[in-house]
């Protein structure tokens, strides 16, 4: 019976090991977007103020793209290691992957697929309004798919985290 106990007690601790092992990849993939899309939005917010050169906002697109990159392989990588741990046990697999879990995740979906349409249809309307032709010459956005995509990832990472947190002491 004890060892029984030792063997629950042990199960209990690896899932929660391996839940936070998941949410510290998350929240990688987070900061670092976050700090990429800063990167990324830099050049356009500070186009409000001075008169910037495209060559030298073009230079902070390119560099946030590769600390993204960087940051997404780096995760990348860790994330394969997660699975790869995963997948030695069936019955663990299923028990770090609940119904909650998925639940959550289809919740992050949703409510990304909502900011993501919202921002493309916000984009559209600045596009077409009278107030792009004014600020036109001095503010500059980057390209649209880029930022649509950023924010998508960070709505849904940041949401699944939210949706995901555990209730602590109580």
């Amino acid at each position: 019976m004890n060892n029984f106990i030792r063997k629950e007690v042990e199960m209990t601790s690896e899932i929660e090991r391996m839940n936070n092992m998941r949410g510290n990849i998350l929240r990688g993939v987070l900061v670092g977007s976050v700090i990429a899309f800063c990167i990324f939005m830099y050049p356009s917010i500070f186009s409000l103020f001075i008169n910037i050169r495209y060559r030298w906002s073009y230079r902070y697109l390119v560099g946030a793209f590769i600390l993204w990159l960087l940051v997404l392989l780096i995760f990348m990588t860790r994330y394969w290691l997660y699975k790869k741990k995963l997948k030695r046990d069936p019955s663990f697999r299923t028990a770090v992957n609940d119904e909650r879990v998925k639940l959550n995740w289809l919740r992050a979906y949703r409510f990304t697929f909502f900011i993501a349409t919202g921002i493309t249809i916000v984009w559209k309307l600045f596009e077409s309004s009278f107030s792009h032709e004014l600020l036109m010459g001095k503010f500059h956005l980057p390209n649209g798919p880029f930022l649509i995509l950023y924010v998508a990832l960070i709505s849904l990472i940041g949401s699944f985290l939210y949706y995901n947190r555990e209730v602590k002491d109580g």
